[in-house]
């Protein structure tokens, strides 16, 4: 009995360090893509600043808080903020052009791909 509880606390140890699963706010980032690949408008924009927020991903993502200039085709420029994960394998940084979606029915609803 001992050596169980023994594996279950070293197993809760582990896992309590790397985490086990996504996060509600990464569900939430996961589902938008979901929704923005099907119904997202191609935009381009511009990254005006990047903040990390100190949480990472398995995958070795790390959340930043990005704050863009959307520049809709024949519309008129706005600023929106939105949270998304940024990989080694495709850098980004403040000043950098980028291509959004942008959802149809809520301009506000952005995210970089």
């Amino acid at each position: 009995m001992d050596r169980l509880k023994g594996v279950a606390e070293s197993a809760q140890n582990v896992t309590s360090k790397v985490g086990v699963g996504a996060d509600s706010g990464q569900m939430a980032l996961a589902n938008k893509a979901q929704k923005l690949v099907k119904v997202g408008v191609d935009t381009p924009a511009t990254i005006d600043s990047m903040t990390p927020t100190g949480k990472t991903d398995a995958p070795g993502g790390a959340e930043n808080v990005i704050e863009l200039t959307v520049k809709p085709t024949g519309g008129t420029p706005y600023n929106v903020t939105i949270n998304q994960y940024v990989y080694p394998s495709n850098p980004m940084a403040t000043g950098d052009d980028v291509n959004v979606k942008v959802d149809p029915e809520d301009a506000n609803t952005v995210m970089i791909f």
